[in-house]
């Protein structure tokens, strides 16, 4: 599995409804705002970014 496939299989747990988040993406460092890491939530849509 190369770097980028087992960066893309982070996960974690909804804070809403306890589903299965997925990584969908990582928004590098912008100027004083520090990097990104976002998560959408596969059972309700609810988004987190970290």
């Amino acid at each position: 599995m190369s770097d980028i496939e087992h960066d893309y299989s982070a996960q974690r747990r909804c804070e809403k409804c306890g589903g299965e988040m997925k990584l969908i993406g990582r928004l590098p460092r912008r100027l004083q705002h520090p990097p990104r890491t976002v998560f959408r939530c596969s059972a309700c849509d609810n988004v987190v970014q970290e």
